[in-house]
Protein backbone atom coordinates (compact mmCIF):
# COMPACT_ATOMS: atom_id res chain seq x y z
CA UNK A 1 0.00 0.00 0.00
CA UNK A 2 1.17 3.50 -0.79
CA UNK A 3 2.53 5.21 2.34
CA UNK A 4 0.39 8.34 1.90
CA UNK A 5 -2.79 6.31 1.49
CA UNK A 6 -1.91 4.27 4.57
CA UNK A 7 -1.32 7.41 6.63
CA UNK A 8 -4.71 8.81 5.57
CA UNK A 9 -6.44 5.55 6.51
CA UNK A 10 -4.54 5.16 9.79
CA UNK A 11 -5.48 8.57 11.15
CA UNK A 12 -9.07 8.36 9.89
CA UNK A 13 -9.84 5.21 11.89
CA UNK A 14 -10.57 6.76 15.29
CA UNK A 15 -13.71 4.84 16.23
CA UNK A 16 -15.36 1.52 15.28
CA UNK A 17 -17.97 3.27 13.14
CA UNK A 18 -15.17 4.68 10.98
CA UNK A 19 -14.26 1.19 9.73
CA UNK A 20 -17.15 0.76 7.27
CA UNK A 21 -17.00 4.41 6.23
CA UNK A 22 -13.29 4.35 5.37
CA UNK A 23 -13.66 0.98 3.63
CA UNK A 24 -16.35 2.50 1.41
CA UNK A 25 -14.28 5.60 0.71
CA UNK A 26 -11.15 3.66 -0.22
CA UNK A 27 -12.88 0.64 -1.81
CA UNK A 28 -10.75 -1.60 0.40
CA UNK A 29 -11.95 -4.57 2.51
CA UNK A 30 -13.55 -3.86 5.89
CA UNK A 31 -11.40 -6.53 7.51
CA UNK A 32 -8.27 -4.66 6.43
CA UNK A 33 -9.73 -1.50 7.98
CA UNK A 34 -10.45 -3.44 11.19
CA UNK A 35 -6.85 -4.71 11.30
CA UNK A 36 -5.42 -1.20 10.88
CA UNK A 37 -7.92 0.19 13.39
CA UNK A 38 -6.86 -2.50 15.86
CA UNK A 39 -3.16 -1.70 15.52
CA UNK A 40 -3.75 2.05 15.83
CA UNK A 41 -6.07 1.73 18.84
CA UNK A 42 -3.76 -0.58 20.77
CA UNK A 43 -0.81 1.75 20.19
CA UNK A 44 -2.69 4.87 21.23
CA UNK A 45 -4.16 3.10 24.27
CA UNK A 46 -0.68 1.99 25.33
CA UNK A 47 0.61 5.53 24.89
CA UNK A 48 -2.23 7.16 26.80
CA UNK A 49 -2.76 4.53 29.51
CA UNK A 50 -0.85 6.16 32.36
CA UNK A 51 -2.20 9.59 31.48
CA UNK A 52 -5.72 8.20 31.91
CA UNK A 53 -4.63 6.55 35.19
CA UNK A 54 -3.54 9.97 36.47
CA UNK A 55 -6.98 11.35 35.57
CA UNK A 56 -8.77 8.41 37.17
CA UNK A 57 -9.92 10.09 40.44
CA UNK A 58 -11.72 12.90 38.58
CA UNK A 59 -13.06 10.47 35.97
CA UNK A 60 -14.41 8.23 38.72
CA UNK A 61 -16.26 11.18 40.23
CA UNK A 62 -17.82 11.93 36.83
CA UNK A 63 -18.95 8.32 36.54
CA UNK A 64 -20.38 8.27 40.06
CA UNK A 65 -22.27 11.45 39.21
CA UNK A 66 -24.01 9.62 36.39
CA UNK A 67 -21.86 9.97 33.27
CA UNK A 68 -21.68 6.58 31.46
CA UNK A 69 -18.32 4.89 30.99
CA UNK A 70 -18.82 4.67 27.23
CA UNK A 71 -19.37 8.42 27.01
CA UNK A 72 -16.26 9.16 29.09
CA UNK A 73 -14.23 6.76 26.93
CA UNK A 74 -15.40 8.46 23.76
CA UNK A 75 -14.41 11.87 25.10
CA UNK A 76 -10.93 10.51 25.78
CA UNK A 77 -10.72 8.47 22.55
CA UNK A 78 -9.84 5.49 24.76
CA UNK A 79 -11.07 1.85 24.72
CA UNK A 80 -14.19 1.57 26.96
CA UNK A 81 -13.16 -1.67 28.66
CA UNK A 82 -9.71 -0.35 29.56
CA UNK A 83 -11.36 2.78 30.92
CA UNK A 84 -13.70 0.63 33.01
CA UNK A 85 -10.73 -1.30 34.37
CA UNK A 86 -8.99 1.93 35.41
CA UNK A 87 -12.10 3.49 36.95
CA UNK A 88 -13.17 0.47 38.95
CA UNK A 89 -9.64 -0.17 40.20
CA UNK A 90 -10.00 3.26 41.83
CA UNK A 91 -13.16 1.92 43.47
CA UNK A 92 -11.35 -1.11 44.94
CA UNK A 93 -12.45 -3.58 42.28
CA UNK A 94 -9.60 -6.00 41.56
CA UNK A 95 -8.57 -7.03 38.04
CA UNK A 96 -9.81 -10.60 38.43
CA UNK A 97 -13.24 -9.44 39.56
CA UNK A 98 -13.40 -6.80 36.83
CA UNK A 99 -12.70 -9.24 34.01
CA UNK A 100 -15.25 -11.68 35.44
CA UNK A 101 -17.82 -8.86 35.31
CA UNK A 102 -16.89 -8.18 31.67
CA UNK A 103 -17.20 -11.87 30.76
CA UNK A 104 -20.37 -12.43 32.82
CA UNK A 105 -22.13 -9.06 33.19
CA UNK A 106 -25.42 -10.77 33.97
CA UNK A 107 -23.95 -11.91 37.31
CA UNK A 108 -23.30 -8.34 38.51
CA UNK A 109 -25.74 -7.55 41.32
CA UNK A 110 -25.77 -3.75 41.09
CA UNK A 111 -28.21 -2.72 38.35
CA UNK A 112 -26.28 0.29 37.10
CA UNK A 113 -22.92 -1.48 37.16
CA UNK A 114 -24.44 -4.44 35.31
CA UNK A 115 -25.71 -2.11 32.59
CA UNK A 116 -22.32 -0.40 32.40
CA UNK A 117 -20.51 -3.72 31.95
CA UNK A 118 -22.88 -4.69 29.17
CA UNK A 119 -22.44 -1.32 27.48
CA UNK A 120 -18.63 -1.25 27.52
CA UNK A 121 -18.49 -4.86 26.33
CA UNK A 122 -20.82 -4.09 23.44
CA UNK A 123 -18.99 -0.92 22.39
CA UNK A 124 -15.42 -2.25 22.65
CA UNK A 125 -14.61 -4.34 19.60
CA UNK A 126 -11.02 -5.00 20.65
CA UNK A 127 -10.79 -5.69 24.38
CA UNK A 128 -14.14 -7.45 24.76
CA UNK A 129 -14.19 -11.28 24.81
CA UNK A 130 -15.71 -11.19 21.31
CA UNK A 131 -13.02 -8.83 20.04
CA UNK A 132 -10.22 -10.92 21.51
CA UNK A 133 -11.66 -14.05 19.88
CA UNK A 134 -11.83 -12.34 16.47
CA UNK A 135 -8.15 -11.40 16.73
CA UNK A 136 -7.18 -14.90 17.88
CA UNK A 137 -9.07 -16.59 15.03
CA UNK A 138 -7.57 -14.22 12.48
CA UNK A 139 -4.13 -15.42 13.53
CA UNK A 140 -5.18 -19.07 13.49
CA UNK A 141 -6.65 -18.75 9.98
CA UNK A 142 -3.45 -17.16 8.69
CA UNK A 143 -1.33 -20.03 9.96
CA UNK A 144 -3.78 -22.61 8.64
CA UNK A 145 -3.82 -20.95 5.23
CA UNK A 146 -0.03 -20.95 5.05
CA UNK A 147 0.16 -24.60 6.15
CA UNK A 148 -2.27 -25.57 3.37
CA UNK A 149 -0.18 -23.68 0.82
CA UNK A 150 3.04 -25.37 1.97
CA UNK A 151 1.37 -28.80 1.85
CA UNK A 152 0.05 -28.14 -1.67
CA UNK A 153 3.56 -27.31 -2.84
CA UNK A 154 4.99 -30.42 -1.20
CA UNK A 155 7.21 -28.34 1.07
CA UNK A 156 8.21 -30.14 4.27
CA UNK A 157 8.36 -28.17 7.48
CA UNK A 158 8.18 -28.21 11.24
CA UNK A 159 5.70 -26.03 13.05
CA UNK A 160 6.09 -23.91 16.15
CA UNK A 161 4.42 -26.74 18.10
CA UNK A 162 6.95 -29.27 16.74
CA UNK A 163 9.85 -27.03 17.78
CA UNK A 164 8.56 -25.95 21.18
CA UNK A 165 11.12 -26.51 23.92
CA UNK A 166 13.98 -27.12 21.48
CA UNK A 167 14.84 -23.48 20.83
CA UNK A 168 14.34 -20.24 22.81
CA UNK A 169 12.34 -18.73 19.92
CA UNK A 170 10.62 -20.48 17.03
CA UNK A 171 8.94 -19.23 13.84
CA UNK A 172 5.56 -20.55 12.73
CA UNK A 173 7.18 -22.74 10.06
CA UNK A 174 10.79 -23.93 9.87
CA UNK A 175 11.43 -25.42 6.42
CA UNK A 176 13.26 -28.75 6.16
CA UNK A 177 14.93 -27.50 2.97
CA UNK A 178 15.50 -23.83 2.05
CA UNK A 179 13.10 -22.33 -0.48
CA UNK A 180 14.73 -20.27 -3.23
CA UNK A 181 13.24 -16.91 -4.14
CA UNK A 182 15.31 -15.13 -6.79
CA UNK A 183 18.51 -16.29 -5.14
CA UNK A 184 17.25 -15.59 -1.62
CA UNK A 185 17.16 -18.70 0.58
CA UNK A 186 14.03 -18.81 2.75
CA UNK A 187 14.68 -21.07 5.74
CA UNK A 188 11.66 -20.11 7.82
CA UNK A 189 8.29 -18.40 7.36
CA UNK A 190 6.32 -16.47 9.95
CA UNK A 191 2.62 -15.73 9.47
CA UNK A 192 1.34 -12.34 10.63
CA UNK A 193 -2.40 -11.59 10.58
CA UNK A 194 -1.64 -7.88 10.65
CA UNK A 195 -0.65 -5.00 8.38
CA UNK A 196 3.07 -4.40 8.05
CA UNK A 197 3.93 -0.80 8.84
CA UNK A 198 7.16 0.57 10.30
CA UNK A 199 6.00 0.28 13.91
CA UNK A 200 4.78 -3.29 13.47
CA UNK A 201 7.99 -4.35 11.76
CA UNK A 202 10.18 -2.79 14.48
CA UNK A 203 8.15 -4.51 17.18
CA UNK A 204 8.28 -7.88 15.41
CA UNK A 205 12.01 -7.50 14.73
CA UNK A 206 12.74 -6.80 18.40
CA UNK A 207 10.53 -9.56 19.79
CA UNK A 208 10.95 -12.31 17.22
CA UNK A 209 12.64 -11.91 13.85
CA UNK A 210 16.17 -11.11 15.01
CA UNK A 211 16.18 -14.27 17.13
CA UNK A 212 14.91 -16.36 14.20
CA UNK A 213 17.70 -15.09 11.96
CA UNK A 214 20.32 -15.83 14.61
CA UNK A 215 19.01 -19.35 15.13
CA UNK A 216 17.94 -20.40 11.63
CA UNK A 217 19.15 -17.90 9.03
CA UNK A 218 17.17 -15.89 6.49
CA UNK A 219 13.38 -15.99 6.45
CA UNK A 220 10.12 -14.69 5.06
CA UNK A 221 7.56 -12.69 7.03
CA UNK A 222 4.11 -12.93 5.51
CA UNK A 223 1.83 -10.01 6.39
CA UNK A 224 -1.55 -11.31 5.22
CA UNK A 225 -3.13 -7.86 5.19
CA UNK A 226 -0.33 -6.19 3.23
CA UNK A 227 2.44 -3.78 4.06
CA UNK A 228 3.72 -0.33 3.17
CA UNK A 229 5.33 -0.51 -0.26
CA UNK A 230 8.53 1.37 0.54
CA UNK A 231 9.06 -0.14 3.99
CA UNK A 232 12.68 -1.15 4.55
CA UNK A 233 13.61 -4.47 6.09
CA UNK A 234 16.96 -6.08 6.83
CA UNK A 235 18.64 -8.18 4.17
CA UNK A 236 18.08 -11.33 6.23
CA UNK A 237 14.31 -10.74 6.51
CA UNK A 238 12.12 -10.81 3.42
CA UNK A 239 8.76 -9.03 3.71
CA UNK A 240 5.81 -10.19 1.65
CA UNK A 241 2.05 -10.66 1.49
CA UNK A 242 -0.17 -13.13 -0.33
CA UNK A 243 1.26 -12.02 -3.69
CA UNK A 244 4.64 -13.55 -2.90
CA UNK A 245 3.03 -16.98 -2.51
CA UNK A 246 1.78 -16.68 -6.10
CA UNK A 247 5.30 -15.84 -7.27
CA UNK A 248 6.84 -18.67 -5.25
CA UNK A 249 4.33 -21.15 -6.64
CA UNK A 250 5.18 -20.14 -10.22
CA UNK A 251 8.90 -20.47 -9.47
CA UNK A 252 8.40 -23.93 -7.97
CA UNK A 253 6.31 -25.08 -10.95
CA UNK A 254 8.93 -23.80 -13.38
CA UNK A 255 11.67 -25.60 -11.44
CA UNK A 256 9.73 -28.88 -11.55
CA UNK A 257 9.11 -28.57 -15.30
CA UNK A 258 12.79 -27.90 -16.00
CA UNK A 259 13.73 -30.90 -13.85
CA UNK A 260 11.50 -33.12 -16.00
Amino acid sequence: MNRNLYSDIYYSLRRPEDIAKVAEQTKLPEELMLVIYTQRTVRFATRDYYQVVEMAPSLLRRWKNGEPMVKIARRLDFPPILLGLILLSQDNVGRKRFWKMVREPETVGDKRLRAEMMAIRKSDILYSPEGAEVQKQRGVKGEEKLAIWLDEQGIKYRTEADLRGKFPKTPDFLLDEPLDYNGYEIKWIDSKASFGDDIELRKNNRRQFHQYVTLFGKGLVLYWFGYIDDMKSEDSILIGDERILVELKKALEAKRKSAN
